[in-house]
């Protein structure tokens, strides 16, 4: 029984594991497959900030305290829908890793 409710744990685990990858895939339109690209010619190549600075960027998308205009808001927090603060630095790390 023991097992059975491991494995049961195990498996949700699993479904519910934040997938960084299948995000980007609609970053990737603008900010290139590798985070290389300046998109709508204003923000920086992903590949290019720290960490903590994707984070730090992700959230602010996400809380509405993004500098960016309304525009563009709107647009990217319609892309990180299903995204909370918590996954932004796993969204940044797993950024990090296309370089």
């Amino acid at each position: 029984m023991k097992k059975i409710v491991l494995l049961l744990t195990l498996g949700a685990l699993a479904l519910s594991a934040f997938d960084g990858a299948s995000i980007y895939k609609k970053c990737a339109m603008c900010h290139g497959k590798k985070g290389e690209k300046i998109a709508l010619k204003t923000s920086p190549k992903l590949n290019t900030l720290s960490e903590e600075q994707m984070t730090t960027s992700i959230r602010a998308f996400l809380d509405g305290t993004s500098k960016v205009s309304s525009r563009y808001l709107g647009m990217h927090q319609a892309k990180l829908k299903g995204v909370d603060a918590d996954d932004a630095a796993a969204l940044a790390q797993h950024i990090l890793t296309l370089k």
